[in-house]
Protein backbone atom coordinates (compact mmCIF):
# COMPACT_ATOMS: atom_id res chain seq x y z
CA UNK A 1 0.00 0.00 0.00
CA UNK A 2 2.53 2.44 1.13
CA UNK A 3 4.43 2.16 -2.53
CA UNK A 4 1.00 2.36 -4.49
CA UNK A 5 0.25 5.23 -2.73
CA UNK A 6 3.33 6.73 -3.76
CA UNK A 7 3.13 6.05 -7.25
CA UNK A 8 3.02 9.00 -8.40
CA UNK A 9 6.32 10.49 -6.60
CA UNK A 10 8.23 7.28 -7.17
CA UNK A 11 10.99 9.58 -8.92
CA UNK A 12 10.92 12.50 -6.71
CA UNK A 13 14.38 12.78 -5.08
CA UNK A 14 13.07 14.54 -2.06
CA UNK A 15 10.93 10.68 -0.88
CA UNK A 16 13.79 7.89 -0.04
CA UNK A 17 12.92 4.51 1.34
CA UNK A 18 16.55 4.67 3.15
CA UNK A 19 15.42 5.89 6.53
CA UNK A 20 18.95 6.32 7.35
CA UNK A 21 19.37 4.08 10.63
CA UNK A 22 16.33 5.97 12.09
CA UNK A 23 15.00 2.43 12.54
CA UNK A 24 12.37 1.36 15.56
CA UNK A 25 13.24 -1.56 17.31
CA UNK A 26 10.56 -4.61 16.27
CA UNK A 27 8.98 -3.96 20.03
CA UNK A 28 8.38 0.01 19.35
CA UNK A 29 6.80 -1.34 15.96
CA UNK A 30 4.46 -3.48 17.60
CA UNK A 31 3.59 -1.02 19.92
CA UNK A 32 2.51 1.59 17.46
CA UNK A 33 0.55 -0.99 14.77
CA UNK A 34 -1.59 -1.68 18.23
CA UNK A 35 -2.63 2.03 18.50
CA UNK A 36 -1.77 2.97 14.58
CA UNK A 37 -2.48 -0.49 12.44
CA UNK A 38 -2.75 1.59 9.41
CA UNK A 39 1.09 3.28 10.39
CA UNK A 40 1.82 6.92 11.56
CA UNK A 41 3.99 9.84 9.92
CA UNK A 42 6.24 12.10 12.42
CA UNK A 43 6.58 15.51 11.31
CA UNK A 44 8.94 18.35 11.88
CA UNK A 45 9.66 21.92 10.25
CA UNK A 46 12.45 24.07 10.81
CA UNK A 47 11.50 27.93 10.10
CA UNK A 48 12.07 31.48 10.40
CA UNK A 49 9.86 32.48 13.54
CA UNK A 50 7.42 30.71 15.38
CA UNK A 51 4.39 32.27 14.34
CA UNK A 52 2.61 30.30 11.26
CA UNK A 53 0.62 33.20 10.52
CA UNK A 54 4.09 35.69 9.88
CA UNK A 55 6.73 33.35 9.89
CA UNK A 56 7.75 30.89 6.90
CA UNK A 57 8.62 27.08 6.76
CA UNK A 58 12.46 26.56 5.63
CA UNK A 59 12.82 22.38 5.94
CA UNK A 60 10.30 20.00 6.19
CA UNK A 61 10.59 16.25 6.99
CA UNK A 62 7.91 13.30 7.73
CA UNK A 63 9.08 9.60 8.61
CA UNK A 64 6.29 7.15 7.81
CA UNK A 65 5.64 3.82 9.33
CA UNK A 66 3.50 1.71 7.84
CA UNK A 67 3.39 -2.33 8.26
CA UNK A 68 4.13 -2.50 4.55
CA UNK A 69 7.36 0.06 5.18
CA UNK A 70 9.15 3.34 5.94
CA UNK A 71 10.06 6.06 4.25
CA UNK A 72 11.20 9.66 4.27
CA UNK A 73 10.03 13.15 2.87
CA UNK A 74 12.94 15.52 3.51
CA UNK A 75 13.47 18.66 1.89
CA UNK A 76 14.27 22.35 2.03
CA UNK A 77 12.60 25.50 1.31
CA UNK A 78 13.02 28.64 0.27
CA UNK A 79 11.15 30.81 2.24
CA UNK A 80 11.24 33.74 -0.38
CA UNK A 81 12.59 36.13 2.57
CA UNK A 82 15.79 36.33 4.44
CA UNK A 83 15.86 34.03 7.18
CA UNK A 84 16.39 35.72 10.38
CA UNK A 85 20.34 35.71 12.20
CA UNK A 86 19.35 34.22 15.35
CA UNK A 87 17.66 30.88 14.02
CA UNK A 88 19.97 30.28 11.67
CA UNK A 89 21.71 30.23 14.64
CA UNK A 90 19.94 27.55 16.25
CA UNK A 91 19.29 25.45 13.14
CA UNK A 92 22.48 26.23 11.05
CA UNK A 93 20.49 26.36 7.97
CA UNK A 94 21.37 29.80 6.01
CA UNK A 95 19.92 31.65 2.88
CA UNK A 96 23.02 30.54 0.55
CA UNK A 97 21.67 26.66 1.76
CA UNK A 98 18.08 27.40 0.14
CA UNK A 99 18.64 29.59 -2.65
CA UNK A 100 18.01 26.68 -4.92
CA UNK A 101 15.39 24.78 -2.68
CA UNK A 102 11.38 24.36 -3.84
CA UNK A 103 9.16 27.25 -2.72
CA UNK A 104 6.38 25.46 -0.60
CA UNK A 105 3.59 26.34 -2.92
CA UNK A 106 6.10 24.15 -5.28
CA UNK A 107 5.99 20.86 -2.78
CA UNK A 108 2.86 20.96 -1.00
CA UNK A 109 0.35 19.16 -3.97
CA UNK A 110 3.01 16.12 -3.28
CA UNK A 111 3.40 16.60 0.56
CA UNK A 112 -0.39 16.08 0.39
CA UNK A 113 -0.19 13.03 -1.30
CA UNK A 114 2.70 11.63 0.89
CA UNK A 115 0.60 12.64 3.35
CA UNK A 116 -2.43 11.00 2.69
CA UNK A 117 -5.07 10.54 5.95
CA UNK A 118 -2.87 8.50 7.78
CA UNK A 119 -2.21 9.87 12.09
CA UNK A 120 0.53 12.65 12.38
CA UNK A 121 2.45 13.42 15.48
CA UNK A 122 5.09 16.27 16.35
CA UNK A 123 6.73 17.74 19.41
CA UNK A 124 4.50 20.84 20.17
CA UNK A 125 2.65 19.63 16.91
CA UNK A 126 0.18 22.66 17.43
CA UNK A 127 2.73 25.19 15.54
CA UNK A 128 4.11 22.81 13.40
CA UNK A 129 0.76 21.48 11.89
CA UNK A 130 -0.27 25.32 12.47
CA UNK A 131 1.93 26.02 9.14
CA UNK A 132 1.20 23.42 6.60
CA UNK A 133 -2.55 24.12 7.39
CA UNK A 134 -1.61 27.54 6.52
CA UNK A 135 0.08 26.69 3.10
CA UNK A 136 -2.55 23.94 2.35
CA UNK A 137 -5.13 26.55 2.51
CA UNK A 138 -3.35 29.40 0.82
CA UNK A 139 -2.99 26.91 -2.24
CA UNK A 140 -6.81 25.89 -1.93
CA UNK A 141 -5.29 22.07 -1.23
CA UNK A 142 -8.35 19.97 0.48
CA UNK A 143 -6.53 19.34 4.14
CA UNK A 144 -5.97 15.70 4.77
CA UNK A 145 -8.54 13.96 6.83
CA UNK A 146 -5.99 13.13 9.52
CA UNK A 147 -5.98 12.57 13.53
CA UNK A 148 -2.92 15.10 15.07
CA UNK A 149 -1.16 14.00 17.90
CA UNK A 150 1.80 16.22 20.19
CA UNK A 151 4.80 13.86 21.39
CA UNK A 152 4.85 16.74 24.11
CA UNK A 153 1.53 16.28 25.40
CA UNK A 154 2.06 12.61 25.41
CA UNK A 155 5.12 13.00 27.40
CA UNK A 156 3.62 15.53 30.06
CA UNK A 157 1.13 12.75 30.78
CA UNK A 158 3.42 9.74 30.60
CA UNK A 159 6.61 11.00 31.90
CA UNK A 160 5.39 13.21 34.60
CA UNK A 161 8.77 12.49 36.24
CA UNK A 162 11.08 14.40 33.60
CA UNK A 163 12.25 17.98 34.82
CA UNK A 164 10.66 19.41 31.57
CA UNK A 165 9.10 17.69 28.30
CA UNK A 166 11.58 20.00 26.18
CA UNK A 167 12.30 17.72 23.21
CA UNK A 168 16.18 18.36 24.11
CA UNK A 169 15.14 17.04 27.61
CA UNK A 170 13.10 13.98 26.53
CA UNK A 171 15.89 12.44 24.74
CA UNK A 172 18.40 12.04 27.51
CA UNK A 173 16.19 10.97 30.12
CA UNK A 174 14.45 8.46 27.72
CA UNK A 175 17.43 7.14 25.99
CA UNK A 176 16.89 8.20 22.76
CA UNK A 177 19.41 9.40 19.83
CA UNK A 178 19.57 12.53 18.88
CA UNK A 179 22.43 13.70 16.40
CA UNK A 180 20.93 16.68 14.80
CA UNK A 181 18.97 19.03 17.17
CA UNK A 182 16.74 21.76 15.37
CA UNK A 183 17.01 19.81 11.63
CA UNK A 184 13.71 18.66 10.92
CA UNK A 185 14.54 14.12 10.30
CA UNK A 186 16.50 13.89 12.87
CA UNK A 187 13.83 15.67 15.30
CA UNK A 188 10.90 13.97 13.53
CA UNK A 189 12.47 10.74 14.36
CA UNK A 190 13.09 12.18 18.30
CA UNK A 191 9.89 12.98 18.82
CA UNK A 192 8.36 9.78 17.15
CA UNK A 193 10.42 7.78 19.42
CA UNK A 194 9.14 9.70 22.70
CA UNK A 195 5.70 9.33 21.30
CA UNK A 196 6.11 5.86 21.14
CA UNK A 197 8.00 5.56 24.73
CA UNK A 198 4.68 7.28 25.97
CA UNK A 199 2.29 4.81 23.93
CA UNK A 200 4.33 1.89 26.39
CA UNK A 201 2.46 3.49 29.18
CA UNK A 202 -0.68 5.08 28.64
CA UNK A 203 -3.09 5.26 25.21
CA UNK A 204 -2.79 6.93 22.26
CA UNK A 205 -5.81 9.68 23.39
CA UNK A 206 -3.51 11.48 25.87
CA UNK A 207 -1.10 12.43 23.22
CA UNK A 208 -4.56 13.57 20.83
CA UNK A 209 -4.96 17.17 19.73
CA UNK A 210 -7.29 17.28 16.98
CA UNK A 211 -8.59 16.51 13.97
CA UNK A 212 -6.60 18.67 10.59
CA UNK A 213 -10.58 18.45 9.18
CA UNK A 214 -11.25 20.84 12.22
CA UNK A 215 -9.34 23.75 10.47
CA UNK A 216 -12.05 23.54 7.11
CA UNK A 217 -14.40 26.50 8.82
CA UNK A 218 -11.42 28.95 9.50
CA UNK A 219 -9.81 31.61 7.99
CA UNK A 220 -6.10 31.13 9.06
CA UNK A 221 -5.13 34.18 7.46
CA UNK A 222 -7.19 36.41 9.25
CA UNK A 223 -5.77 39.04 11.50
CA UNK A 224 -8.37 41.82 12.68
CA UNK A 225 -7.29 45.12 11.41
CA UNK A 226 -7.02 46.87 14.57
CA UNK A 227 -4.26 43.87 15.98
CA UNK A 228 -1.82 43.68 12.56
CA UNK A 229 1.03 45.55 14.25
CA UNK A 230 1.02 42.68 16.20
CA UNK A 231 3.29 41.17 13.46
CA UNK A 232 5.77 43.31 13.71
CA UNK A 233 5.81 42.92 17.82
CA UNK A 234 5.59 38.92 17.45
CA UNK A 235 8.62 38.98 15.85
CA UNK A 236 10.21 40.99 18.61
CA UNK A 237 8.99 39.37 21.00
CA UNK A 238 7.81 42.51 22.76
CA UNK A 239 6.19 43.62 26.01
CA UNK A 240 2.47 44.67 25.68
CA UNK A 241 -0.34 45.26 27.48
CA UNK A 242 -3.80 43.53 25.94
CA UNK A 243 -7.08 44.62 26.75
CA UNK A 244 -8.69 40.66 27.14
CA UNK A 245 -12.77 40.24 26.83
CA UNK A 246 -12.38 36.72 29.06
CA UNK A 247 -11.03 34.99 32.22
CA UNK A 248 -10.13 36.47 35.37
CA UNK A 249 -9.15 40.01 34.20
CA UNK A 250 -12.25 40.58 31.99
CA UNK A 251 -11.69 43.81 29.95
CA UNK A 252 -8.53 44.69 32.02
CA UNK A 253 -5.24 45.46 30.33
CA UNK A 254 -2.91 42.87 31.61
CA UNK A 255 1.01 42.73 30.39
CA UNK A 256 1.82 40.50 28.33
CA UNK A 257 5.28 38.94 26.46
CA UNK A 258 4.63 37.93 22.83
CA UNK A 259 5.33 34.47 21.51
CA UNK A 260 3.33 33.53 18.67
CA UNK A 261 0.26 33.53 16.51
CA UNK A 262 -1.41 30.32 15.65
CA UNK A 263 -4.12 29.17 13.40
CA UNK A 264 -5.96 26.84 15.64
CA UNK A 265 -9.40 24.53 15.19
CA UNK A 266 -10.73 26.57 17.78
CA UNK A 267 -9.86 30.10 15.50
CA UNK A 268 -6.69 32.10 15.93
CA UNK A 269 -5.01 32.81 19.27
CA UNK A 270 -1.46 35.05 20.61
CA UNK A 271 0.36 32.56 22.26
CA UNK A 272 2.03 34.51 25.15
CA UNK A 273 3.14 34.76 28.62
CA UNK A 274 1.32 36.63 30.83
CA UNK A 275 3.69 38.83 33.45
CA UNK A 276 1.20 38.80 36.16
CA UNK A 277 0.87 34.74 36.77
CA UNK A 278 4.03 33.98 34.46
CA UNK A 279 2.20 31.43 32.48
CA UNK A 280 2.24 30.71 29.20
CA UNK A 281 -1.27 31.36 28.11
CA UNK A 282 -3.42 31.23 24.37
CA UNK A 283 -5.67 34.58 23.75
CA UNK A 284 -8.02 34.25 21.18
CA UNK A 285 -7.72 37.33 18.53
CA UNK A 286 -11.47 38.03 18.58
CA UNK A 287 -11.49 38.99 22.20
CA UNK A 288 -8.79 40.88 22.49
CA UNK A 289 -10.43 44.71 22.03
CA UNK A 290 -7.03 46.70 22.38
CA UNK A 291 -3.90 46.88 23.46
CA UNK A 292 -1.11 49.08 24.37
CA UNK A 293 3.02 49.90 24.96
CA UNK A 294 3.84 50.15 28.40
CA UNK A 295 6.73 52.22 29.55
CA UNK A 296 9.82 50.99 30.29
CA UNK A 297 9.68 51.42 34.05
CA UNK A 298 6.41 49.06 34.00
CA UNK A 299 8.73 46.34 31.69
CA UNK A 300 11.30 46.42 34.20
CA UNK A 301 8.98 46.22 36.91
CA UNK A 302 6.86 42.89 35.93
CA UNK A 303 9.80 40.77 34.70
CA UNK A 304 12.10 41.87 37.99
CA UNK A 305 8.64 40.77 40.28
CA UNK A 306 8.84 37.93 37.99
CA UNK A 307 12.38 36.97 38.45
CA UNK A 308 12.23 37.38 42.70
Amino acid sequence: MIKTNLEKLALNPRISFDTKGMDLLDTERQKLFEHFPDGLIALDLETTGLSPMVDKIIEIACFKITPQGDCVYETLINPGIPIPPHTTDIHQISDDMVTSAPKLAEILNELHLFLADLPLVAHNAKFDLGFIVMGLQKEKIQLPRARVYCSCKMARASHKEVENHKLSTLVKALGIPLLNHHRALDDAYASLKIFIKGLERLPATHGHLFELEQFDAIDSSALPIHLEELNKLVKEAAVIEIKYHGGNHKNEFRPVKLTSLLNTPDGNILYARCLWSDMYKSFKLSKIKDFRHPSAEDIQKWLLKKNR
